[in-house]
């Protein structure tokens, strides 16, 4: 297998044994990919989220952080643009949290009592 010298990444999109210079430099090929110019302090934090979350997350941002940059008419996208794509966009840990904190709140929740149906006062209607 011939190596291109890229942070090698599990399925989940997980950096695996990489140094913060070597994520770093996968999040600077993101950004050219993209072609995206993006400030030191929004750099250093993206490498942390690339650490911290996925390397596949943290590509995703970029796209997004470059829209904000382009709405506010700047040409480097700034640390406030990734934190606000950050806001707006879970990763999978924060998307699992927000899903465990309000599974009551939705439609098919599979963690509530299920309630059978009252046949007793369907029996009546249906003799009415």
């Amino acid at each position: 297998m011939e190596s291109t010298g890229r942070v090698r990444m599990e399925s989940t999109g997980r950096v695996r044994m990489g140094s913060t210079g070597r994520v770093r430099m996968e999040v600077q090929a993101g950004c050219e990919e993209e072609d995206v110019e993006m400030s030191d302090d929004a750099m250093m934090v993206l490498t942390k989220i690339a650490q911290e979350t996925s390397l596949r997350y943290s590509i995703q941002l970029i796209t997004a952080a470059s829209l904000v940059c382009r709405k506010r008419k700047g040409t480097e996208v700034a640390m406030d643009d990734i934190k606000r794509v950050y806001s707006l966009f879970f990763d999978e840990s924060r998307s699992t949290q927000f899903l465990k904190e309000y599974q009551q709140e939705f439609m098919f929740n599979e963690e509530s009592e299920t309630t059978e149906p009252d046949t007793e006062a369907m029996d009546t209607e249906l003799a009415s």
